[in-house]
């Protein structure tokens, strides 16, 4: 997909291989969103938004060594207008979410994700960013 300055810029951070290429996946047969970037922990996706233009990050709760939550405090601290999705396991995951949703995560969804529902946000996201 060529870039274009209307494109939803989506960044993704999971530790897992397979969620990164089934979300890039998603996101390269769409019209209107590019993936600028992908990280497999909070501390890489921290360095990488200083350099990158993200409209939207999507980012797992449970990854090694910097997890979600905390990278997403550091996020709103260095980066406060920065739109955050979260992606967790359903086991454990209300205290978790709950906690995303405090620290301003617009979104919490479910791992394995519905496309459908990622479809939704990203829709959303470029009404947004309008």
């Amino acid at each position: 997909m060529s870039s274009d300055s209307n494109n939803l810029r989506v960044f993704i951070c999971d530790d897992s291989v397979s969620v990164r290429q089934s979300i890039s996946e998603l996101i390269n047969n769409l019209d209107g969103v590019e993936l600028v970037g992908a990280a497999q922990d909070g501390s890489e996706l921290i360095t990488n938004l200083s350099t990158t233009e993200a409209d939207l990050v999507i980012m797992d709760i449970v990854m090694r060594p910097m997890d979600g939550l905390t990278a997403l405090r550091t996020i709103r601290q260095r980066f406060p207008n920065q739109r955050v999705a979260m992606l967790s396991s359903i086991a454990g995951s209300s205290k978790r979410a709950e906690e995303a949703f405090r620290l301003g995560a617009i979104e919490v969804l479910t791992k394995p994700f519905d496309k459908p529902k990622l479809e939704r946000l990203f829709a959303e996201e470029k009404l947004h960013k309008k």
